[in-house]
């Protein structure tokens, strides 16, 4: 039988990774291990992002409001919303109704002290 030796920080360890497991189930739930891409096609472009574990999806648009757009899932956990259009707007998702950003090559600072994506037809040529 083996045996190991127990230290006053054996017990730290476990709790350590336990914490650790803890923040990055929570990161992965709350959609941080979402993928997302943009297909440009003639006339338009598609958002694309993968959460199998979401209910809801929207692709949230600035307009003049914002524009906020139902996303369609397949059967796989990819939800997608094409938008007909191929100029310059500012984006995010909300996932099962929280605000999502998701990594974006282009993102700009609002006036609420955050950011948004920004999608420039020009960045993927």
């Amino acid at each position: 039988m083996i045996s190991a030796e127990r230290t006053p920080f054996s017990g730290l360890n476990r709790n350590v990774n336990s914490s650790i497991i803890s923040v990055l189930a929570a990161v992965f739930v709350a959609g941080g291990c979402a993928t997302h891409y943009q297909v440009i096609t003639s006339g338009h472009v598609e958002m694309f992002l993968t959460a199998p574990q979401a209910q809801s999806v929207v692709l949230v648009v600035s307009s003049d409001p914002f524009q906020q757009v139902q996303a369609l899932r397949d059967d796989s956990g990819m939800w997608k919303v094409t938008l007909n259009r191929l100029s310059e707007f500012k984006y995010f998702y909300l996932v099962d109704g929280k605000t999502y950003q998701p990594d974006c090559r282009l993102r700009e600072n609002d006036d609420f002290g955050s950011n948004n994506c920004v999608f420039s037809p020009w960045a993927y040529e």
